[in-house]
């Protein structure tokens, strides 16, 4: 289990997160959504040590709260797609996607290419050259490569044709149904609910609710209540 206990985060001297309380059991998906500015993205820094934080950050009842983030994400097992995809330009496909792997891991690549069948061809063309679409598998890829116990999904389709982002979502699903726990911001309730297990909604740093993606009624009253959209 993933669990936040009144977590506070800082940029600076600016305060983004009032104690947030959130779980993130292992084979679930949770997905925070809210406006921008709800501190959906600072919460993810939260759990990898990005910011200055007071509370708990526990990973299987193991407090995590005064590791640096590279203790928090090896020893721990957490990998995270950032918001923009985070890779290396002028490196391979191949190359980014092993990049940071230990050996092990890196025998793995066989299993993760499988899943990705549209990089099966390109693993030595830079990734500069692939679509957004294509780059985005690629970091999905990476981070799955790690054989994460915890998953950490930021955004991953920001800046997609719709389209690409449905193509997106249905790998998404797939490494949701790995047993992994999956912790997703998405702006897009509809996209967020049809993946997640809960949806999280947050306010201005706090948790206002938590709602059973089953209950369509509650995802329509939270899509209405927190960005005004009524059906």
């Amino acid at each position: 289990m993933l669990t936040l206990e009144s977590v506070k985060g800082w940029y600076g001297s600016t305060q983004a997160l009032f104690g947030v309380n959130l779980r993130v059991p292992p084979g679930k998906t949770v997905a925070l959504v809210g406006t921008n500015g709800a501190g959906k993205t600072t919460t993810l820094r939260a759990i990898l040590g990005a910011v200055r934080t007071e509370g708990s950050v526990r990973v299987d009842d193991v407090d995590i709260s005064a590791k640096p983030t590279h203790r928090r994400v090896n020893d721990h097992h957490i990998s995270v797609v950032h918001e923009g995809r985070g890779l290396l330009s002028q490196l391979s496909v191949l190359e980014n996607l092993t990049v940071g792997a230990n050996r092990a891991q890196r025998a793995r690549i066989d299993e993760v290419l499988d899943l990705f069948p549209a990089l099966q061809g390109r693993t030595h063309q830079k990734v500069s050259l692939l679509s957004g679409g294509q780059q985005q598998m690629v970091a999905l890829g990476r981070a799955l490569l790690r054989d994460p116990k915890y998953l950490l999904l930021d955004e991953p389709g920001l800046g997609l044709a719709p389209v690409v982002i449905d193509e997106i979502y249905r790998y998404i699903a797939e490494l949701c149904s790995r047993g992994m726990g999956v912790l997703l911001v998405e702006q897009s309730v509809a996209r967020a609910a049809s993946v997640a297990d809960e949806l999280v909604l947050l306010r201005v740093g706090t948790v206002d609710r938590v709602i059973d993606t089953t209950d369509s009624a509650q995802v329509d009253q939270l899509v209405a209540d927190a960005f005004g959209v009524h059906h």
